[in-house]
């Protein structure tokens, strides 16, 4: 009888640690934009594009179509975004070289838009920056300041969503998360 009891409260304990786990593992997944209800879909925009050309649009048409999609949200006013723009400028490079089919927009947000297009040339970027002077498509993703970067996957839905400045490790971690090799 002691063994039985003995094994009862093993598998009361491997049960409750397994909710314990479970309950941490669903908190983690849902810290980041979605507010545990599901992926949400990503809101639709068409701005103007920085230094001239066609709209920078989402969804992307075109060759971009169905691409998962990394949205930067940045000024040049903003001191995080000095440090945080050129690395994922170089994250974004290093991704198109090795073939990784995602699409790179940026956002100017808030900001004078020859500042913005300057700030984007010197921070070493190349893919297509949108000018959103009146800051309208942020509050949609939920970012209430800069900087800001928005993960979405092949579907068209937030897999994520970074408030403040965006780690390397974390644009590559999504990165294998939304376009995997």
């Amino acid at each position: 009888m002691g063994q039985a009891v003995s094994t009862g409260r093993r598998r009361l304990l491997s049960l409750g640690l397994g909710v314990a786990i479970a309950a941490v593992l669903w908190v983690a997944l849902t810290a980041f934009g979605t507010g545990g209800n599901g992926p949400e879909r990503a809101a639709h925009f068409s701005l103007p594009r920085l230094g001239g050309g066609p709209p920078v649009t989402l969804p992307i048409a075109g060759a971009g179509a169905h691409e998962p999609v990394v949205l930067t949200f940045f000024a040049s006013w903003c001191g995080p975004c000095h440090a945080e723009l050129p690395k994922l400028a170089r994250v974004a490079g290093a991704a198109r070289a090795a073939g990784t089919r995602v699409a790179f927009l940026g956002i100017d947000g808030n900001d004078d838009p020859v500042s913005g297009l300057a700030f984007a040339r010197t921070s070493g970027v190349t893919f297509p920056v949108a000018d959103d002077a009146d800051s309208t498509v942020a509050p949609t993703y939920g970012l209430d300041g800069y900087p800001g970067t928005v993960f979405i996957d092949a579907t068209g839905h937030v897999a994520a969503t970074v408030h403040g400045p965006v780690t390397v490790a974390t644009l590559r971690s999504w990165l294998a998360s939304i376009a995997p090799s």
